[in-house]
Parts: C-alpha cells; structure tokens; sequence
C-alpha cells in the first residue's frame, strides 16, 4: 500500500507538465472537450469491479518493470523531440505498467478497458487532425449543397464554400464532423462495452456511427443556410447538441434491432472472466521491483522535464530587412488580418508581393516558427487553398535547383488559375513532405534541442500557359536562395 500511494504519486509528478497540457487543451478545443468526461467513466467502470478486484488475489510480475521502462522511454523520446503526442500516450502506458507490475495478468485483465478508453481522450497529432478535417468539410460542403438543390434552394458549391446567392457559407474546421465522430466513437464503444458484446454487433454499431455523423452534421449545414440564426449562439449550440441526441438514438434503434435478429448473448460476455486465485509468488515478498520502479518514476520524471525544455530560435535578422528589389523584380510588403496570422500560429511572417511588367506578379509568402514545440507548426498550403474555395488540378514535385526541391500544385478558383510552389526549410534542409519535415523536426529535437523551421511559398498568375508561370517561379525561387540563410539559422 504505502509503495503504491508513493508511485501513483510519483506517476503524477512525474508527468504533470504532460497531463496540464492535456487538461489545458481538452478545456480549450471543442473537438476533444468530450475527453473530460472519458477518466470519469474509466473510474466508474473500475468502482463497478472493485468487488472483483477486492477478491482477486494479486500476482505481481517483474513484467510490469519492462511496459513501464517502455512507458518511461516513450516519455523522455517524446519530451526531447517535438512530439506532444507521445507523451500522453506514456503516461496511459506507464500506469498500465505499474498495474502489471502489482497484479500481474490478473489485475490487468480486469482493468484493460478502462485502461484502453483513456486513449480517446488523447487529441490527435496537429498535421494528422488537418489531413482528415478536410475532406469531412469538403464532404459535409457536397452534401449540404445537394441537400438545397433537393428543396429547391439553388446553391453553388467551390470547396468547402457554399454560393446561396443571396449570402455564402463557409462550412469550416469546426463543422466539418470530426468533432462529433470522434467524441461518438468514444460514446459508441462505451455503449458497446454495456450494451452489445457480440464482436460482429459491436463493430457493425460503431462503423455505422460514421455515415449517421456525416449525415447528421450536413443536415446542420444546411440547417445554417436556410435558417442564419443557427449559425451562431443557442441555437448554433443546440442544433450540435442535436446530432449527438440523434446519433444516439439511431445507435439504440440499430442496437434493438440487431438483438431482435440474433437474441441472446454469447456465453462469457458481458462479464469478466473470473481472476483466478493463486499463490503469490516470489515477487509478492520481495520490494526490490516496488524500489526500482519509484527509482525510475522519479528519474525520469526529472530528466524529462529537463530535457523537454526546447529554446526557441529567433530570426537572425527581422523580415523588415527582407530585400524588396530581388533581381528585375521590385516588392511590397502587405500584413494580413490578426485573426488569420494567429491561425497559422507562425512566429513571424513575411507576406509580400513582387512585380515585374514583362514577366508578371509572384506573391511571396514565409511562416517562421521559433519553437514548434507546443505551439504552432506549419500549415500544408494544399489545406488552406483547397479549403478556401481552391480546386486542384495537378500536383507534383520539381526542382529549382540541385538539391532544391519544391511541390507545385495548379489551383483554379472561378476560372482563374494560379500556380503555387511551398517547400518547408528545416535547418538548412529543402523538404516537400509534411510527413517527412515532422519527421526531422523530431530528429532535430532530439538531437540538436531545436524545434525551428518554416514555411515558405510563391504564387503566381497561371493563365494558359502553364511554362511561363512555371519558368517564372523557379527564376524567382533562385533569387530568395542566397537570401533566406541571412535570416533563418542552419
């Protein structure tokens, strides 16, 4: 007892940077603020066992040590990089550890699902939560569009903008779904571990969750089309709250009619197998791996907040001294709206635009991100473009020059067709990939304490011809090369 209380507190002094940043951001975003609720029931559905537990006899294993050594590592890698994600998913791993440790299988066999649902709680990694936004707007956009066509409201759809003639609709982030399939998926497995233990009901329950969520939240969208009350305030509010009363709903109906086809509960579920009684084993008398385990907690716990502790990595000079004459080009520099700056949460930017009569305009913009640590990291232009209207044509990816590639993509928007090249700089290192710049984003983390990079991309006119827009940018981009080390550190 008196070893447990000291590592359940350790446990929590030991990561409580890690679980305020959780607790922060889950009182914060309402995509993830379901997650509150998600330790109560993992509480309440370890207070209905705690009879089995009480009668479980305990088998604690040396094993335990090895998923929390494993726990811990996964904490100080992800403290040491940039990674937020990794962290929270120690700590659900180091407890699991420290359960195994004290009751062996036994007492893990009892725990694993509240255990398993701490995991939802968990909001998904920046770059990860962008990619799926999109598409769930653009598909929300699409059938809220048919949806007006269908009663008779004409209605025009580019991106994830709605064209009602009279006004537009923007169908952003927050009302793209996710938000509701997520916290339904949560609410959906909890249903299933109550309700429906037959494996196959379950799934087809939790998989039929998404089609009703997508559903549901476009018959939102076009709720806030007909009716522009419903775009802010109570009834913003309420009409969300609907979905989940709708969801639920259909997920009780679906669930009756499933057990009405094929009654009856297969025989072991709903309950627990019983935890067998044994005797203890060697370990139970010994506190060496009691000892060891808080020796490692507290070390770690230490180290990890030492080594998290990532500097930010100013601009060696300010964008105000970025040269506006650039070969025959001649620039202007423009500041875009608070709000939209605050989005990208870039440290500082550059956005202007450079104009040469005989060759045409190229809109220069850069994103610098001191610490992308905790903060803001960079945004995929691909994301921004298409979700503002923006329609893709081509994508791909070139050179400017040796060892100097860029991703082009050719966007359209009302008939008019622009030219986008955007390449991330990390230290010195020219990347196209999103994937592959989080990835030595970490790597640099890790290694060099640094979490600096950026963001940088050129847009131009298209028109027909294609070349020139083409040729243009890549004699642009060689005129920043020389330029860019003066600002940002290798």
């Amino acid at each position: 007892m008196v070893f447990g209380s000291l590592l359940a507190i350790g446990l929590l002094w030991a990561y409580w940077p890690v679980l305020y940043r959780l607790f922060t951001t889950l009182l914060t975003d309402e995509d993830y603020s379901f997650g509150l609720l998600l330790p109560l029931v993992s509480g309440y559905i370890a207070y209905l066992k705690w009879p089995e537990i009480r009668r479980c006899l305990w088998r604690p294993s040396w094993l335990g040590l090895v998923v929390l050594a494993l726990g811990l590592g996964l904490y100080i890698v992800g403290e040491a990089s940039t990674d937020i994600y990794s962290p929270c998913v120690s700590f659900i791993v180091s407890l699991g550890g420290l359960i195994f440790l004290f009751g062996g299988w036994n007492l893990v066999r009892l725990l694993w699902f509240p255990l398993l649902l701490l995991f939802l709680m968990i909001p998904l990694p920046q770059f990860l939560f962008q990619q799926i936004t999109l598409p769930l707007q653009l598909l929300s956009s699409r059938l809220a569009t048919e949806m007006f066509q269908i009663i008779g409201i004409p209605a025009a759809r580019q991106g994830n903008v709605i064209d009602l003639g009279v006004r537009q609709l923007q169908v952003v982030s927050a009302c793209s779904g996710l938000r509701y399939i997520l916290a339904l998926s949560a609410l959906g497995i909890i249903f299933c571990y109550f309700y429906q233990r037959r494996p196959w009901k379950a799934a087809l329950l939790l998989l039929s969750l998404l089609p009703a969520a997508i559903i549901a939240n476009a018959l939102r969208v076009a709720g806030m089309g007909i009716f522009p009350a419903m775009q802010e305030g109570f009834w913003h509010g309420f009409s969300g709250w609907l979905i989940f009363v709708f969801c639920f709903g259909f997920l009780s109906l679906l669930n009756l009619a499933l057990n009405h086809l094929q009654p009856g509960t297969p025989e072991g579920a709903g309950k627990e197998t019983p935890a067998e009684r044994a005797e203890v084993n060697g370990i139970g008398s010994v506190y060496a791996p009691y000892l060891i385990a808080l020796i490692l907690v507290l070390g770690t716990g230490g180290f990890a907040q030492v080594v998290g502790r990532i500097p930010p990595v100013p601009l060696l000079q300010s964008f105000d001294n970025f040269p506006l004459q650039l070969g025959s080009w001649p620039g202007k520099r423009s500041d875009i709206d608070p709000a939209m700056f605050k989005a990208t949460g870039a440290s500082t930017y550059l956005n202007a635009d450079f104009l040469d009569p005989a060759l045409g305009s190229i809109n220069l913009w850069i994103a610098y991100y001191e610490n992308q640590k905790g903060g803001g990291s960079v945004h995929s232009p691909f994301t921004c473009l298409t979700g503002s209207g923006w329609t893709l044509l081509e994508s791909g990816i070139t050179e400017v020059g040796p060892g100097l590639p860029v991703r082009f993509m050719l966007m359209e928007q009302g008939g008019t067709r622009h030219l986008v090249y955007y390449w991330y700089l990390q230290r010195g290192r020219w990347l196209t990939s999103e994937y592959l710049n989080k990835f030595y984003l970490s790597y640099d983390g890790l290694l060099s304490r640094r979490a600096d990079g950026a963001l940088i991309r050129l847009i131009t006119p298209a028109g027909a011809d294609i070349k020139s827009a083409q040729e243009r940018l890549n004699s642009f981009a060689k005129l920043i090369v020389p330029v860019l080390p003066q600002f940002m550190q290798k």
